[in-house]
């Protein structure tokens, strides 16, 4: 009979990214995640087909409708879905098999965080080529599309996958949707717009500067500025996402499940 042999490394289970596998095959197999990506789909494509032409000869308008389609409606929406990939385990008490399956707590957070990047920036990414094309077909821009174009299209599916990580981060942080959504609804949409009224109001000021420079660093006027072609603006983004994901580690770490 053979003596048994010392383990060379790992058991797979113990590994982020198996747990990231299980991950996504929970998404996968959920039928809320392809109600999302068709409402983004058939949204982002609605809004292509709806908008008109500005009539500005410098810029590729197609872009312009679905750039705009995705910060104004899509990227909530996305954010949602992200957020749900942690919160309805919280809802459902499933959070706590994964919890027991995955030797370190930490694992679960990341490997959560990377398939919310991976699979919104995936689906951005198709929705948004398809609803330019679309937008393209409806203004007669086809042949002006470009290189040019297939960054700014890149670009808005990385920015959606950064969200995903802020959504996910803090759906971690509060366990609940609603809550949740409020949060990000604020951090995206109103706090920036706060604290530049509050910077023009102290325009001149020191206290003015200060509350200009931090409303320019949040994640919506940073993502705005990288979807611009600022791409040191990117890291803004992967800061506030990495912010959210350790956030997500230390709440999970002190709190029962």
């Amino acid at each position: 009979m053979k003596a048994p042999t010392a383990a060379t490394g790992p058991p797979p289970a113990a590994t982020t990214m198996s747990t990231a596998a299980a991950e996504l095959l929970k998404v996968r197999t959920l039928r809320s995640t392809w109600w999302f990506c068709g409402g983004s789909a058939a949204l982002l494509v609605l809004v292509a087909l709806l908008e008109t032409d500005d009539g500005d000869p410098g810029t590729v308008q197609s872009v312009v409708v679905v750039t705009g389609g995705v910060l104004y409606f899509v990227q909530y929406v996305l954010a949602a879905f992200a957020m749900l990939m942690m919160t309805a385990e919280f809802a459902s008490r499933s959070i706590t098999v994964s919890v027991v399956c995955t030797p370190v707590r930490s694992r679960v957070v990341v490997a959560k965080a990377l398939v919310a990047a991976g699979t919104v920036s995936g689906l951005g990414l198709a929705v948004v080529t398809v609803a330019v094309l679309v937008a393209a077909a409806r203004f007669g821009e086809l042949g002006d599309l470009g290189v040019s174009q297939l960054r700014d299209v890149a670009a808005l599916a990385a920015y959606l996958g950064a969200v995903a990580v802020v959504a996910s981060g803090i759906g971690g942080v509060l366990r609940r949707t609603a809550g949740g959504m409020a949060v990000l609804v604020l951090l995206l949409l109103v706090v920036p717009e706060l604290l530049q009224l509050g910077a023009e109001r102290l325009t001149g000021s020191a206290l003015g500067e200060v509350l200009a420079a931090v409303g320019d660093h949040t994640p919506a006027p940073a993502g705005y500025r990288f979807l611009a072609g600022e791409w040191a603006d990117g890291l803004v983004l992967v800061g506030w996402a990495a912010a959210a994901v350790v956030a997500s580690i230390v709440v999970l770490g002190r709190r029962d499940v």
